[in-house]
């Protein structure tokens, strides 16, 4: 007879995947895409079928795909294979093919490159361990390319709803960070009100606004990147 399937509790889901245990029981509820044990004690534990979905449920994310089409398309394609995060090797030749697309104005290669990250990494790792780094050293062009790039999938991101909503200020345009932190609370399910320029638009009343300009004042865009 064939071994049964291993189980794993929760906490060793999280470990395994990355996904916060309020994540897990959130998407549980809402879009019924896991179906866990439940032992005699109601502890939940999950077949190994079920990390394996929840593997690919974030690589679909990483291409730019909000939970809720994940998921349909995850019940449209259960069987598909598993994508696996890339480890450092990997990460940095990504990175450093990226800074020379950047660096030779090639916006194919460069479109290249970020396409192979996104079938490796999520959306906040190519964020935070592939362009951040970069940042100090772009070139003209490359700031133009990621400027669009990541302004697109700003703009493809849906906020859970009644999310709370954060304004986000770029006095400068050529200062990339607060847009990588606009991606990275959008990301977190915040509707995510993203200005170019010094003034925010009259009449809105944001539940939180984040400016670079205060970072000098005890919150530097470190803390933010969490």
């Amino acid at each position: 007879m064939p071994d049964p399937e291993p189980m794993y509790n929760l906490k060793a889901v999280v470990q395994q995947t990355g996904i916060p245990a309020q994540s897990l029981r959130a998407w549980e509820k809402r879009y019924g895409i896991l179906t866990p044990v439940r032992k005699a004690n109601g502890h939940r534990v999950y077949p190994r079928s079920e990390v394996d979905k929840l593997l690919r449920l974030k690589a679909l994310m990483a291409r730019g795909m909000t939970i809720s089409q994940a998921a349909e398309q995850l019940n449209l394609a259960p069987e598909a294979a598993v994508l696996v995060p890339a480890d450092g090797g990997e990460v940095d030749r990504l990175r450093t093919a990226l800074a020379n697309a950047l660096g030779a104005a090639d916006s194919e290669a460069a479109s290249r490159t970020l396409g192979q990250a996104a079938e490796l990494l999520t959306l906040p790792q190519i964020i935070l361990r592939l362009v951040r780094p970069l940042l100090p050293d772009l070139t003209p062009f490359g700031r133009t390319y990621l400027r669009l790039k990541l302004g697109a999938w700003l703009l493809s991101a849906a906020p859970s709803p009644g999310a709370p909503s954060a304004l986000v200020m770029a006095p400068d345009p050529a200062d990339l960070r607060p847009l990588l932190v606009a991606l990275l609370l959008s990301r977190k399910g915040k509707r995510v009100i993203y200005v170019e320029g010094a003034e925010a638009p009259a009449g809105l009343q944001p539940d939180a606004v984040i400016d670079p300009r205060r970072w000098r004042d005890g919150l530097p865009p470190e803390q933010l990147f969490e």
